[in-house]
């Protein structure tokens, strides 16, 4: 119970560190009530449990998502395609309350202040699921190098970031991420990826992000941080991936909705929204030149619902 907003510490501590977890920042009923949308998309824990084979989804078995895959080690960390077999982009079918997590009045005022800007895109926006024993989860060291065309530059304005809501709850036997602070990893590229072997002293000061469920991980592209096995016999975790950047940066990129413009819950998601929210995915808002009375009509065409005003308010006289 409860939810809050980031405190300015905390804002500070993602400055600095490169990462901040911020405990008990959603309400864990808006957390309870989105997860039901989550039976649309993956498998309940006990059900896959039951029965793992029957539960992976059709085509994502290991040998087939290992198709054109170098063979990998049967231990130790490596980037196992398997270990994303379970995810899903937004939107989310079912109520809508899992979308409106994306856009969640606290996620967005800590973007705000961090990236100092309300000028903000939403770029990755996913779900994801893990169960004990369904892979091998261990990763080695690294940072998103793919979330970008350019190395990170991690200061005003440039600077993105990255952020893991916990939809259930995560502790050390349910695969919390290993993050090391940007301090403690001084003097190592960006660009590198880091073996134990090669590198013990930066796994020797990786911290696990642990929490609640409704706590919110956030980290930048260029902090150091791995996914580890999960331990807990039948667990599973589930959580929410979704990132900001500032508008205009065409080299950030992960996920286009754009695509999705068409789908029912995108529509759904638009008809439920402010204009603020949706100006967060690239919809034009009030005042944009782009907009005249015929585009108005017809966008109410495509969303028959949406409350047009405000975009009719705005168009010149």
């Amino acid at each position: 119970m409860g939810g809050r907003f980031a405190r300015d510490e905390e804002v500070a501590a993602w400055r600095e560190d490169g990462w901040v977890l911020l405990d008990g920042l959603v309400d864990t009923d808006e957390i309870d009530a989105a997860s039901a949308d989550l039976r649309y998309v993956f498998p309940a824990p006990e059900k896959f449990h039951a029965d793992p084979e029957s539960h992976r989804p059709p085509g994502r078995a290991d040998a087939e998502l290992r198709r054109g895959y170098p063979e990998m080690p049967a231990t130790g960390p490596a980037f196992r395609p398997e270990q994303h077999r379970f995810r899903s982009e937004f939107p989310f079918y079912g109520s809508g309350a899992l979308s409106r997590l994306c856009v969640h009045p606290a996620i967005v005022d800590f973007m705000e202040r961090a990236l100092g800007t309300i000028d903000l895109r939403v770029y990755q926006a996913q779900v994801s699921a893990k169960y004990t024993g369904d892979a091998n989860f261990e990763q080695p060291m690294h940072t998103d190098r793919n979330h970008s065309f350019l190395p990170p530059r991690m200061e005003s304005p440039w600077w993105h970031a990255e952020t893991f809501l916990y939809l259930t709850d995560v502790d050390e036997g349910t695969a919390p991420t290993h993050i090391v602070s940007r301090q403690d990893a001084a003097g190592r590229s960006p660009n590198s990826i880091f073996m134990p072997a090669r590198d013990p002293e930066l796994y020797a000061r990786e911290r696990p992000a642990a929490a609640g469920r409704g706590g919110l991980l956030v980290y930048g592209p260029d902090v150091f941080h791995r996914g580890v096995d999960l331990t807990k016999p039948g667990g599973h975790r589930f959580l929410l991936n979704v990132s900001y950047k500032v508008a205009g940066h065409d080299w950030v990129g992960f996920h286009s909705p754009q695509s999705q413009a068409t789908h029912p819950a995108w529509v759904q998601f638009v008809e439920g929204s402010t204009p603020r929210e949706l100006a967060l995915f690239g919809f034009p808002p009030p005042g944009h030149p782009v907009w005249t009375a015929a585009l108005v009509d017809a966008t109410t065409e495509k969303y028959p619902k949406l409350d047009a005003e405000p975009w009719r308010r705005a168009l010149p006289r």
